[in-house]
């Protein structure tokens, strides 16, 4: 099964810096707050210095892991620093709650019409996963909602930033043209320029049906794990 696809990541991470790195990822993707050496040590079992931890912040943006704002001293993910952390993510063993996989469940309802019955299963979707989420019946028939989660995110304040997003969703089928081709019929992940809405977000997709396509959309600081099981539960059941 392809969890992820990318490049391979060649990188001289030891055991330590990754257990760093996820930690900022973690704690980036909970709170949408740059983190800082001082937060790592006060929250978490690092038990390690503030002055290593700094060092090794310092080693990961220095790699290219990690970056920090102008406006802060902490630091946040940049794109390769989430494709290393998807890379070694155990995706085989995410799994949602029971009770919305029940949920999940109860919203596709086989006996009504097709369409139908993936868009409120899409909307369900929305809900438990608190993103975007796009349903493409054929390259000429595509569905979206949930853009208002998208846009109620940290990464767009900026009126611009979400102009240019909706922009994306306006051309839809444009987009979505070539993207058919690189999506299995096993959950894979397309992160910044490996997909075509934007190198602020992050795509779960793959592939149903003859023709179908189902992702789910946010931004690169997206519950990865979650969403990830939201989609594997959706496999079993169409």
């Amino acid at each position: 099964m392809v969890y992820y696809h990318s490049q391979d990541l060649s990188a001289n991470m030891n055991s330590r810096k990754e257990k760093i790195l996820n930690l900022v990822i973690e704690n980036y993707i909970a709170n949408a707050e740059p983190v800082g050496s001082k937060f790592l040590v006060t929250n978490t079992n690092l038990e390690l210095s503030e002055a290593t931890v700094r060092n090794e912040l310092r080693a990961l943006e220095d790699e290219g892991y990690l970056t920090h704002p102008h406006t802060s001293a902490g630091r946040i993910p940049t794109e390769k620093g989430y494709k290393y952390y998807i890379k070694n993510l155990n995706l085989a063993k995410s799994q949602i709650s029971k009770n919305d996989g029940k949920v999940l469940a109860n919203s596709l309802d086989k006996n009504s019409d097709h369409e139908l019955a993936f868009k409120h299963m899409a909307k369900t979707m929305v809900e438990l996963s608190n993103e975007t989420v796009v349903i493409a019946f054929s390259p000429e028939n595509i569905y979206y909602t949930g853009l208002s989660n998208l846009f109620n995110k940290p990464e767009f304040d900026q009126l611009s930033l979400v102009a240019g997003v909706s922009e994306m969703f306006d051309h839809c089928e444009e987009n979505l043209e070539g993207f058919f081709e690189k999506v299995d019929i096993n959950p894979q992940y397309f992160i910044g320029n490996e997909h075509p809405f934007g190198e602020m977000l992050s795509i779960v997709s793959m592939r149903f049906g003859k023709d179908g396509l189902v992702a789910i959309l946010g931004p690169k600081r997206m519950d990865y794990k979650y969403n990830f099981g939201l989609m594997k539960k959706l496999l079993e059941l169409i």
